[in-house]
């Protein structure tokens, strides 16, 4: 009998650092499942380029969602879909003066969004997360 592979959940996934970091998964022998709502990262009528660009190093498809974690039910049906194994958070705002001018913005994207997050991943038992905060928000 084959071993599955693990499949790693990215959030923030078209950005700098998640799309790094894809790479690397995908070079690993992990499946990545990958979602973002491209406040910081560039959309490209709902794909994400940095991710093609991802797929033409590694070789590899990237599934990816166009998601916001704010949307619960979204989050919830690609659980539902894809049996998850580990989640990274990259998914965060992160501008420091914009934070200032829009607190509960930030509040509500990065606390709200990660909270929805952990609920969806208790529901489907996955128990596994690398969470990256932005410190230059909070510290």
């Amino acid at each position: 009998m084959s071993q599955r592979l693990k499949q790693v959940f990215v959030t923030g996934g078209a950005g700098y650092i998640g799309s790094h970091c894809i790479v690397e998964l995908i070079n690993a022998g992990y499946q990545v499942i990958a979602i973002d709502n491209f406040t910081n990262s560039v959309n490209g009528n709902g794909e994400a380029p940095s991710l093609k660009r991802v797929e033409k190093i590694t070789g590899q498809k990237v599934i990816f969602y166009q998601c916001d974690l704010l949307d619960k039910g979204s989050l919830e049906n690609i659980f539902k879909n894809h049996k998850i194994d580990c989640v990274i958070h990259f998914a965060a705002m992160k501008a420091v003066g914009e934070s200032m001018q829009f607190p509960l913005l930030y509040y509500k994207n990065n606390l709200i969004g990660t909270i929805n997050l952990l609920e969806v991943m208790k529901t489907y038992n996955c128990q596994q997360l690398v969470f990256s905060s932005s410190c230059t928000v909070y510290g």
